[in-house]
């Protein structure tokens, strides 16, 4: 019989191109057509397209999200027993050889482990956030797996600092989908008015207010700018908070803002844009909107920190201080008056996005870790 690799998503992350986030993006382009592999998941639609016997839903992980903060205070027996009963239908059907790469949660590692290894399977732990670094150490001193696998060099350079012994580790960057983000065929080569464009979360450490503050800088500049802001507080869910209530009352003319999007609607945004903007004043893990920036040939503008670095290795972007709207605002100026700059640094983020950040190298590094588990 071959060998199935089971990739267990969060209790957070239904698998769904419109109500997913990252971990859900990542599973959908690295495993497509892979028929050896199955996702497990608290709910699912067929947006993805993938064969029903390809997914597997756990109605008891969509409860287990209704009682985790309340199983987080009790003893560790008791939420690891919740957990190996959470996962009991995919333990059931393990044999020999398998793979459980479960997706940034150490405490799903912690539970499943000596369960996956007695039957003979190997567990991956793959940290898409800092759980690893952050997460009490009496907990996450009891992470043993196979594999860890960080989603960026920072990720992974935390997780040492804390734990110098960390085992075989690897970092394996996300990638965008090409067949959503790809350059316009038909830019123009002198916008009237160019447009900045942010999709994401609407959050406060995604640092919109930042973008609204450069902005209005750049309007009392009389800088002839647009901004467009894409996005709800969560994927797909468009109830407005009083973070995003503020936002809009306090927005200048030149920005507005567009609901929630995915998909091909997204990739249209992206392609009618001039410039991507990632004003992130968090230590970003890795940022996927700018490697989805760099696929539609968009010159990007964030900020230091995180994961950013290892993005903006070899160029694409102009990178600024966290929390600095006259900053922000000076780079905004300097691509909206400087078409030249605008097409070079659009062309060099392409061309590491191509060699970088595309889901075939992914899916190419999955694979060797397969085999490097099966040897």
């Amino acid at each position: 019989m071959s060998i199935v690799a089971y990739h267990l998503l969060t209790e957070a992350e239904p698998f769904s191109e419109f109500h997913g986030g990252a971990i859900s993006r990542w599973a959908a382009n690295v495993l497509r057509n892979k028929k050896a592999s199955v996702v497990v998941c608290p709910s699912a639609d067929t947006t993805w397209k993938f064969p029903t016997e390809t997914v597997l839903t756990l109605p008891a992980l969509a409860r287990y999200r209704r009682i985790r903060r309340h199983l987080l205070r009790l003893p560790w027996s008791l939420h690891s027993a919740v957990i190996q009963h959470t996962f009991r239908p995919m333990l059931k059907r393990l044999k020999s050889g398998d793979i459980v790469w479960i997706h940034n949660r150490p405490d799903f590692a912690i539970a499943l482990t000596p369960h996956v290894h007695r039957a003979g399977g190997r567990v991956v732990l793959h940290l898409h956030n800092s759980h690893l670094a952050e997460w009490p150490e009496t907990l996450t001193r009891r992470v043993c797996v196979d594999r860890l696998v960080f989603v960026s060099e920072f990720l992974l350079e935390q997780a040492r600092n804390r734990f110098p012994s960390l085992g075989v580790s690897s970092v394996l960057y996300n990638g965008a989908d090409e067949s959503i983000f790809y350059p316009s065929p038909h830019r123009k080569e002198e916008p009237k008015i160019p447009t900045v464009l942010f999709a994401g979360r609407l959050v406060q450490d995604k640092g919109v207010h930042i973008l609204t503050e450069a902005m209005k800088l750049l309007a009392q500049q009389n800088i002839a700018l647009k901004a467009h802001i894409v996005g709800s507080s969560s994927f797909g869910d468009n109830r407005e908070t009083d973070y995003i209530n503020h936002l809009k009352r306090n927005a200048p003319p030149n920005v507005t803002f567009l609901p929630y999007r995915s998909g091909t609607a997204l990739g249209d945004l992206f392609r009618e844009a001039d410039i991507f903007c990632s004003p992130s004043i968090w230590d970003e893990p890795f940022g996927l909107v700018n490697v989805e920036a760099f696929a539609s040939a968009l010159p990007v503008i964030s900020t230091r920190g995180g994961g950013a670095s290892e993005i903006f290795a070899d160029g694409g972007g102009i990178l600024v201080e966290r929390g600095s709207a006259e900053q922000l605002a000076g780079a905004l100026r300097q691509l909206a008056e400087d078409t030249k700059l605008r097409s070079a640094l659009g062309q060099q983020g392409y061309t590491v996005f191509r060699n970088r950040f595309t889901w075939s190298v992914a899916r190419t590094q999955v694979q060797d870790i397969y085999r490097s588990l099966s040897a």
